[in-house]
């Protein structure tokens, strides 16, 4: 059985900030991350706040988060090697109980996943490539919370297209309900004993889900009780996917 290694970077400059770019001016159809990346970096509002201009505003963006780079550049390259010091002493322990919840096994084309450690406080992911990021400030519990967090999407990712086959691989991004699903399952999945015993954690899911009501019932409450009376894990997602599609408009009213 594949056993994937997790190799820590520094994502430069140049891979981080259209990203950074596009959380900070999300189109109507893009979930906005971008009061969550002021709040880290307050000095940027400022430089921004009164620009008009879109190229304008973005080369401010630009220059802003270059000097940062270029400043903590150091600290970036230092905490990548701590990052992998310390994820090491659990990597394989963690790959392997994931599969093992997931009821699959890690395929080929992850033998190498590539976390970034990057000035972006948002962690993108790209399924495709093995990749998602890091923010360079998390401490090292707040560090494994992510990046446990971030394997599990791909591996379950790889469960989903064995159980629903004809899925169009672009609805494994937002704003499609196929990624909200995968985004509101962590908080479930994450809890359970097996990943428990080796981070001792509690994870949630975002705000906006934990907030939706159903059936005057949490939304997590009901996917919860699926999980909990599971007879796999293709089972718990069958009865997910077929509950919140139900309850389809009732959960994008709770999050928009």
């Amino acid at each position: 059985m594949l056993i994937p290694k997790l190799k820590f970077i520094v994502a430069s400059l140049d891979e981080v900030f259209p990203i950074i770019h596009k959380f900070l001016n999300p189109s109507r159809e893009d979930w906005d991350w971008s009061e969550r990346i002021y709040w880290h970096y307050p000095q940027l509002r400022k430089r921004v706040s009164s620009v008009n201009n879109p190229e304008l505003k973005r080369r401010k963006e630009y220059s802003f988060f270059q000097e940062l780079f270029e400043r903590e550049k150091p600290l970036l390259e230092e905490n990548s090697r701590i990052f992998q010091r310390e994820w090491d002493k659990i990597n394989d322990k963690v790959m392997l109980a994931l599969s093992d919840i997931v009821e699959q096994e890690w395929p080929n084309k992850y033998a190498t996943i590539t976390a970034r450690v990057s000035i972006n406080p948002i962690c993108p992911r790209d399924i495709n490539r093995g990749v998602f990021d890091v923010f360079y400030k998390e401490n090292i519990n707040s560090m494994k919370e992510v990046v446990i967090h971030e394997l599990l999407h791909f591996i379950y990712f790889e469960k989903w297209i064995n159980v629903f086959p004809e899925t169009d691989r672009r609805e494994f991004e937002y704003p499609h309900l196929v990624w909200h699903l995968s985004e509101i399952v962590p908080g479930i999945i994450l809890n359970d004993e097996r990943i428990q015993r080796i981070f001792r954690h509690e994870f949630h899911s975002y705000e906006e889900y934990e907030s939706i009501m159903i059936k005057d019932k949490p939304l997590l409450r009901h996917l919860q009780e699926f999980y909990d009376h599971r007879r796999s894990f293709e089972d718990f997602l069958r009865n997910s996917w077929n509950f919140i599609q139900t309850y389809r408009e009732e959960i994008f009213s709770g999050i928009y």
